[in-house]
């Protein structure tokens, strides 16, 4: 992510279509599991946090075109969405690991 937001400033829209790509070709449900191993992670974390890991992929996916499209005003909206995404998941499945994201806050 801080990638992409120092690509957004400077312009570098390569630069936000290919990191944007990496974080849309991570997400763990599309890589190669076996049956069992899909069962089991399937198994070992919330629902909600599927959904929310699912959202952050696609809309990694939406940016990664708007960099190759060059178009900055929505790299910025989506940008502003997936980190939206990031604070609401670390804070409410993560929040061990990040104890300063307080989504209750304003």
């Amino acid at each position: 992510m801080a990638t992409i937001h120092t690509a957004m400033v400077t312009g570098e829209h390569d630069t936000v279509a290919a990191s944007a790509q990496q974080i849309h070709d991570s997400f763990i449900l599309q890589q190669k599991l076996t049956d069992q191993d899909r069962k089991d992670l399937m198994s070992a974390v919330p629902k909600g946090f599927i959904r929310l890991d699912k959202e952050f992929h696609k809309l990694a996916a939406s940016l990664a075109e708007a960099g190759r499209k060059q178009n900055t005003k929505k790299q910025r909206q989506l940008y502003d969405e997936m980190t939206r995404n990031c604070i609401a998941c670390h804070g409410k499945y993560v929040s061990d690991r990040f104890p300063g994201v307080n989504t209750a806050k304003n």
